[in-house]
């Protein structure tokens, strides 16, 4: 039971005091041997949560959104144990009864009643009668019907069934070497001593793709700063930057630090980088990536990037403007994003983005140059943006493997999605 008690507070924490799942799984790992099943169960029922509760309505005569909050993870608990991890045994249904005394004494006996109709029906019960395409899939691969809506309008269908179909693979997992420690052979043939199995990233020159990452982080190799988790399409970005030695940076939105790390290393600590958040909280977790990684000539600041700030005007040759997000590209990896989206927010953040944008393009020196990037899907915040920045007339866009931006995703490149486009800023009479 002590597994079950883990896992509801966990989910309970994810779905209404707004934590992350990763930060509740890192801290969860802490107090247990083994958090494999711990780990499977808290991100099975966030990845099908909708879908969970299409079945609890069916079962159940009191709404699903009147249930007690946490007699309803309790439910959904059982059902995704019964359902997906094939547990269909009376033992388990015991334990989350005993469970449920400890949360709710009153419910015990409608949770006892809800698993075991369950167990007894569970083929017909499973099935989604449903024939709307869009509602459909929104149960199925629960996903909110929004986020459908808007992809199929951003890319249409095809892109958006490839995917939904993509959702809830296991994911290989990248890392991006430090260069200025050691060679990409070198920490490829060590984890490989390890019993790593390593791959090449196809993506970045800098990547390095592991298969069975179990304990990564706990390695000698990364306690020494040889080597830092990055997403394929997240280095890129930095990349794709590529900043020259003795240059001034700006990192303007830059928590937590992985990528101002990166951008430290291209230039061998020779440049003059600011790592900027307006979260305070966040700017302890960029030091820490800076002193493990043994990287200098970064200074830490903390202001709100949407300010203009008079000082900064024509100051840095590069900058760096990878951008809050809706995140709706890294839900396989941070489910619980598509819960925690609207709409609004969306259009929200696109606003801030532009504004964000509007004060990078002062402090940028003519030649300069601006990355813009997200780790979201959908036009809005991509594309639009892309076209706002386009408009600038002392912006030239830089083009990409000959295109204006590129665009990652799960089903096509196995990474995160992301979107990135480059621009140079220059003399008003060199435009065409």
């Amino acid at each position: 039971m002590e597994d079950f008690k883990l896992i509801l507070d966990g989910l309970y924490r994810i779905s209404y005091k707004n934590e992350k799942s990763t930060d509740i799984i890192n801290e969860i790992a802490k107090k247990v041997e083994d958090i494999s099943y711990i780990t499977k169960n808290i991100y099975g029922v966030l990845e099908n949560k909708l879908y969970l509760e299409y079945i609890l309505a069916k079962l159940s005569k009191i709404k699903v959104k009147k249930l007690d909050k946490k007699v309803k993870l309790v439910l959904l608990i059982g059902i995704y144990n019964i359902h997906f991890l094939d547990r269909k045994n009376y033992a388990i249904v015991n334990e989350l009864v005993n469970l449920t005394k400890k949360v709710s004494f009153k419910s015990k006996s409608f949770v006892n009643a809800i698993l075991r109709s369950y167990i007894r029906d569970e083929k017909n019960l499973s099935k989604i009668n449903i024939e709307n395409d869009e509602e459909f899939n929104s149960i199925k691969y629960s996903m909110p019907l929004w986020i459908i809506k808007y992809l199929n309008d951003s890319y249409g269908k095809d892109y958006t069934q490839k995917f939904l179909d993509s959702l809830n693979k296991e994911r290989k997992l990248s890392i991006r070497i430090n260069k200025t420690k050691i060679t990409r052979e070198k920490l490829k043939n060590l984890l490989e001593d390890r019993g790593y199995i390593v791959e090449d990233s196809l993506i970045s020159n800098l990547g390095l793709v592991i298969k069975n990452p179990k304990s990564l982080a706990s390695t000698e190799e990364f306690k020494k700063g040889f080597f830092t988790i990055q997403s394929e399409a997240s280095i890129k970005v930095c990349e794709i930057l590529n900043p020259k030695k003795n240059s001034n940076i700006l990192d303007i939105c830059a928590a937590p630090g992985t990528k101002t790390s990166l951008l430290a290393e291209l230039c061998e600590n020779s440049s003059k980088i600011i790592a900027n958040d307006i979260s305070f909280n966040k700017l302890s977790k960029i030091n820490e990536n800076i002193k493990r990684l043994g990287l200098k000539n970064i200074e830490i600041t903390n202001f709100d990037a949407s300010i203009l700030k008079e000082e900064y005007k024509e100051k840095f040759d590069y900058i760096l403007c990878d951008l809050p997000c809706s995140g709706l590209g890294v839900m396989d990896r941070k489910p619980e994003i598509r819960y925690n989206r609207t709409m609004e927010d969306v259009i929200s953040l696109s606003k801030l983005q532009k504004n964000i944008l509007d004060k990078a393009f002062l402090y940028l020196k003519t030649g300069g140059i601006l990355v813009f990037s997200t780790c979201t899907i959908g036009s809005i915040e991509n594309k639009d943006n892309f076209n706002y920045l386009s408009k600038k007339k002392r912006l030239k866009n830089i083009k990409i493997n000959g295109k204006d931006y590129l665009e990652f995703n799960s089903f096509e490149d196995e990474t995160d999605g992301f979107f990135l486009t480059k621009f140079e800023k220059i003399w008003l009479w060199n435009k065409q």
